[in-house]
């Protein structure tokens, strides 16, 4: 068995270039110094925003500078902290800093809603008289365009104040789940009796042994069945705060209030799901090939999840994986390549697992350093995927920073996964094109194809059982167990289709899904995989200008909304050919499956 390594072990390239930040704790004590200092100053501001341009130009100036170096100073705390979670000194600078956010948090709420006191009239006269004003236009009228929704100084408080009461929902949600839940055991392939819980419970699932996958399956719901009176129970407590804010806000429901904070048009979300029913045929031909492969004579909801192969069984080295990735970006031209090459020479990455280390992968920077990259790389072909798909994501925020001040860098939840899963999408396709084996093609087909289901159908499935939630709440429906679980089996039933036994256990798999309590965030997973796949195909196919409309959109950071940003790329997320052509390429994906059977 492999050491595990420590961190002191770890060689120095190996890891990302925190020191670009702060060379020494000297210089971070004194930025994060500074930061209380100009707390205080700003706080001489409150009641005195608006008494001239002046006083606006420099309240706003002093905001941005505190929150500028308020990103910098936790890119560097986080990035610490999760390289090694069991480091003292890193567990303290972590807690620090947290209440220096909190006081942060707390110390500007007065801009806001004192500038939103008065009519857009007077802001406009005080750019008029400013001329640096000018580049604060943009944040002023977002700002403003929140004015319909934002309550009296008093009401605001209140609501602030019931913050935390309002996050309890999901809280006990997750102690059930992850504490208090106890799921029984399993035999396992091996024999063994195993204990089931919502990490390994996936592993099983995909087993290929038809009797394990299935009392996982069965294990897993039925323990889940005692819960979920206390489940529904907290489900609506957190739909019943998201519905009473939004009413008192003045939205017209929650899914306008929640979609409203992105800059998206609720038409959006609709047109998902109407799209994504009118094309259930596809969906259906992907289970029908995989019960065809499996050789069974019936086909169950947890036959579902099985790969159709074993996988790609090749590894590869961090520098083997690194070729491959750049020899794919390299389709975005001379400066992407350049800049993506650089990424690994200038240690943007954190490469290799070690002990302590937080597990999985993200990129995360701040406008004042690098866009930097955690991995946990350890050869095989899901992280090669890992590291094209990270990469994606800085360098969406490299050419953010670059081609915009501060204030419209930070794009938008809605377009965060285009990027990503674009790198993805062609990396699927180059290892298709430069495939030995058919075996191999297969294994990356039976990938990409598996994508497409648990990405454009599963979370809008998710979606329309949210959507559900909401709607009959607002209507003056009580969240019963029994209104939930009926809901999503019928779901279940619409997504799955004729061909698959639908096990009366999965109506309580609502359940289990975490991002029930997101507030209308799961359908972003599915809007985002179909933008990527519309960018991909205009690529792929060379049409005019594919490439460089795609730069300019990964240039646009936060300076228009993110619909008319995705539109720059040539994705118009309101006509339903985006969801049409994702789903199109899934079909593609199948068809090429059958080929090669």
């Amino acid at each position: 068995m492999k050491k595990e390594l420590l961190r002191s072990e770890q060689k120095k390239e190996n890891t990302w270039d925190l020191e670009s930040i702060y060379p020494s704790m000297k210089e971070y004590k004194k930025e994060y110094d500074m930061v209380y200092q100009w707390m205080q100053e700003i706080s001489k501001y409150q009641n005195h925003i608006l008494d001239s341009s002046k006083s606006l130009l420099e309240t706003l100036e002093l905001d941005q500078t505190i929150e500028r170096t308020i990103n910098k100073l936790a890119t560097y705390t986080y990035r610490k902290y999760d390289e090694d979670l069991s480091n003292v000194q890193s567990q303290e600078l972590k807690g620090k800093f947290d209440n220096l956010y909190t006081e942060y948090s707390k110390n500007g709420s007065f801009i806001v809603p004192e500038i939103l006191k008065e009519d857009f009239s007077l802001i406009q006269k005080y750019i008029e008289e400013e001329p640096k004003l000018k580049e604060y236009q943009l944040l002023l009228e977002r700002i403003f365009r929140n004015k319909p929704h934002v309550l009296s100084e008093q009401e605001e408080r209140i609501l602030s104040s019931m913050q935390m009461i309002a996050s309890e929902p999901e809280k006990i949600a997750g102690i059930i789940r992850n504490s208090e839940l106890q799921f029984g055991t399993i035999i396992d392939e091996n024999g063994q009796e195993v204990k089931i819980n919502n990490e390994n419970y996936t592993l099983f699932l995909k087993s290929k042994n038809r009797r394990v996958r299935k009392e996982a399956f069965e294990t897993m719901y039925r323990s889940y069945a005692n819960y979920k009176e206390t489940l529904a129970e907290t489900l609506q407590g957190h739909v019943m705060v998201l519905a009473n804010s939004s009413k008192l806000r003045g939205f017209k429901n929650s899914k306008e209030a929640s979609l409203f904070r992105n800059c998206v048009n609720p038409k959006v979300y609709d047109l998902l799901i109407q799209t994504v029913h009118k094309r259930m045929d596809v969906v259906y031909q992907y289970f029908k090939l995989k019960k065809e492969v499996l050789k069974l004579d019936d086909f169950c909801l947890y036959d579902t999840y099985v790969n159709l192969e074993s996988g790609i069984d090749k590894t590869y080295t961090f520098e083997e994986a690194k070729k491959i990735v750049l020899d794919v970006v390299s389709i975005f031209g001379n400066d992407y390549h350049k800049v993506a090459s650089s990424a690994f020479s200038n240690r943007w990455f954190d490469i290799y697992p070690n002990k302590a280390k937080r597990d999985g992968a993200y990129s995360s920077g701040s406008y004042d350093t690098k866009p930097f990259i955690l991995l946990n790389f350890q050869g095989g072909y899901h992280d090669v995927s890992t590291l094209a798909h990270e990469l994606g994501h800085s360098m969406h925020t490299y050419y953010s920073n670059q081609n915009n001040p501060y204030l419209y860098s930070n794009y938008k939840i809605f377009v965060a996964e285009v990027a990503s899963t674009v790198n993805e999408m062609l990396l699927n396709y180059y290892m298709l094109e430069h495939a030995n084996t058919k075996e191999e093609k297969k294994a990356i087909l039976s990938e990409m194809m598996d994508l497409f289901k648990s990405t454009i159908y599963r979370q809008t499935m998710f979606s329309e059982f949210e959507d559900f939630i909401f709607d009959s709440y607002e209507n003056g429906h009580v969240l019963t167990n029994e209104m939930l679980s009926n809901k999503y089996y019928q779901l279940n039933q619409e997504y799955f289709g004729d061909d698959v036994i639908i096990n009366d256990e999965i109506r309580y798999e609502w359940e289990r899904i975490l991002h029930l309590y997101y507030d209308f965030y799961v359908y972003q997973y599915a809007t985002g995989l179909s933008a990527a796949c519309y960018i991909v195909s205009r690529i792929r196919n060379q049409e005019e200008n594919a490439v460089e409309d795609y730069l300019d959109f990964l240039k646009t950071g936060d300076s228009k909304d993110p619909i008319e940003e995705l539109k720059i790329a040539g994705v118009d997320m309101l006509d339903e050919k985006v969801v049409n052509g994702a789903i199109d390429m899934f079909q593609e994906l199948i068809n090429e499956y059958r080929s090669l059977m």
